[in-house]
């Protein structure tokens, strides 16, 4: 039984289904599936792809608060409004078109989430869930159903922010899309 554990680790590590996912956010996936089974909705699959097109939208927000530049609300806040030295600002549309099987259709963002580092990640995790799910916007992405499986990736790094020694800030990108059939290609 341990070979078995062992060597299908060994080969989701080869395919990259787990190759950059943290462990925050393996948990907030899973804190999402929770989320949508309690609301009678099918899980998410984590993508890989798709994660990477949240890390790039995550880095640019670390950049911008960088040089003081913040996300505002009546600029789209997906967007990338603000030129960043050495770095290629894109929309909402070009990111997703970085994962060219899949139709990324949604994304939802924290800029700055403060957390104790005493804080157990799967508390964290559910607060992140839970402040989603305050917003209306951000709670109609999290509970769409397709008859396609729903694909999602995540992107959390601490912002390198000064918030004290006792406290991690952290950047939160999670985008949705589903993977696009071959029909349709």
């Amino acid at each position: 039984m341990k070979s078995v554990v062992l060597f299908t680790i060994i080969s989701l590590m080869n395919l990259g289904f787990i190759h950059a996912q943290s462990p925050l956010e393996l948990e907030v996936v899973e804190q999402l599936n929770i989320y949508r089974k309690k609301h009678g909705i099918k899980p998410v699959v984590y993508d890989v792809e798709i994660s990477k097109v949240a890390l790039y939208h995550t880095n640019y927000i670390k950049e911008c608060d960088k040089v003081g530049h913040c996300v505002n609300k009546d600029k789209l806040p997906h967007d990338e409004q603000y030129d960043i030295k050495n770095y290629k600002e894109l929309n909402f549309e070009q990111r997703s078109l970085m994962a060219p099987d899949k139709s990324i259709w949604g994304e939802i963002m924290i800029a700055a989430a403060m957390y104790n580092k005493a804080t157990p990640m799967e508390s964290i995790a559910k607060d992140i869930i839970k402040s989603f799910d305050s917003s209306p916007n951000h709670k109609d992405i999290m509970l769409q159903d397709f008859k396609f499986t729903t694909l999602v990736g995540a992107s959390i790094i601490k912002s390198g922010s000064d918030v004290g020694p006792n406290n991690d800030e952290y950047i939160i990108n999670i985008d949705f899309g589903v993977m696009i059939p071959d029909q349709y290609k």
